[in-house]
């Protein structure tokens, strides 16, 4: 789950009150409900601070001027408050803090949007740093668009075709981005924050993305040559194909496996690969390229849900 992240300046009256959260998604509402007590442990910046709660629990607010003027031990004005974080991971929290410190609180704000809009459209958990990744990776790229470095995307054709849904996300931030900052960055920008909501929707690490997109790719183009180019990708039955082998990249790349179910019952076993026997002779095919460019191995459950899989796609 993402930090909380609590919006106050989606409601109008919160001034001098204390409230009641209720979680809504990764953001919270609240109800007017006592009184607001939280003094300033540390200052940030003019537009964020650390404070302690009324329960001693450390939270991170941002806010434009926040910060301004204050000093430790200083109440939190409450009119001020955009936005609370509350981390319990300490490593989070620290990046966290590095990332409210360094980057300029609009680029912030930005992601912080960006991040709600994403996952209000792929109805999926997100990794909790991607708070973190994502505003870094936008404040970088701007800093390289104004000193005249672009970066083009290897990936961008694997992307298009494995991860449409992210990429079509990442052209949404990229419009954002020129609309609410008046900064146009390069089109490839979209494969690269794709990546970040990849590698957060499947909780790997950003060095796995190209690794995992690539086996994918690669994966799809052998079932595509196999069949003499004559599956239709437009069918709901390929998007589901494609599906799978994120999931099987991903527990590829976690060391993880499916249960040995189906093969364990040698009769089912015996009957599948009879009946799936061209299809069978297709996934063993993507079992090999694995093995020789991953050095990792298939499971029999693995094969043969590839199996019913091709099959579905080559009718």
């Amino acid at each position: 789950m993402l930090p909380f992240l609590v919006d106050l300046g989606m409601t109008s009256f919160y001034t001098n009150v204390f409230c009641t959260c209720i979680k809504v998604g990764f953001f919270i509402y609240m109800d007017k409900k006592g009184g607001l007590n939280m003094k300033i442990m540390k200052i940030i910046n003019n537009n964020t601070v650390c404070v302690l709660d009324e329960k001693g629990k450390e939270q991170i607010m941002s806010g434009k001027g926040i910060g301004f003027g204050k000093k430790y031990g200083d109440e939190v004005d409450t009119k001020r408050i955009e936005k609370i974080y509350m981390v319990t991971d300490s490593t989070l929290q620290k990046k966290l803090i590095e990332c409210l410190s360094e980057i300029p609180y609009e680029y912030i704000k930005l992601t912080d949007d960006l991040i709600r809009y994403i996952s209000s459209q792929i109805h999926a958990p997100l990794n909790n740093s991607l708070i973190v990744t994502l505003s870094d990776h936008i404040a970088f790229a701007i800093e390289r668009k104004k000193q005249g470095m672009e970066f083009s995307n290897p990936l961008m054709d694997s992307i298009h075709d494995c991860f449409p849904d992210e990429l079509s996300l990442g052209k949404y931030c990229l419009n954002e981005i020129k609309e609410k900052l008046g900064i146009e960055l390069h089109s490839d920008e979209a494969g690269f924050i794709a990546m970040h909501i990849i590698n957060a929707r499947m909780g790997t690490n950003m060095g796995q993305v190209p690794d995992i997109t690539k086996m994918i790719n690669g994966c799809a183009d052998i079932a595509d040559r196999f069949y003499s180019g004559k599956i239709d990708k437009t069918m709901v039955a390929y998007d589901r194909f494609l599906v799978h082998l994120k999931f099987l990249a991903k527990r590829l790349f976690s060391s993880q496996e499916l249960p040995n179910v189906l093969s364990k019952d040698e009769e089912l076993l015996s009957l599948i690969k009879l009946k799936f026997k061209k299809h069978y002779k297709c996934a063993k095919c993507i079992q090999d390229y694995i093995l020789k460019n991953y050095a990792k191995t298939i499971c029999e459950d693995e094969m043969l849900t590839l199996a019913i899989h091709l099959k579905k796609i080559s009718e």
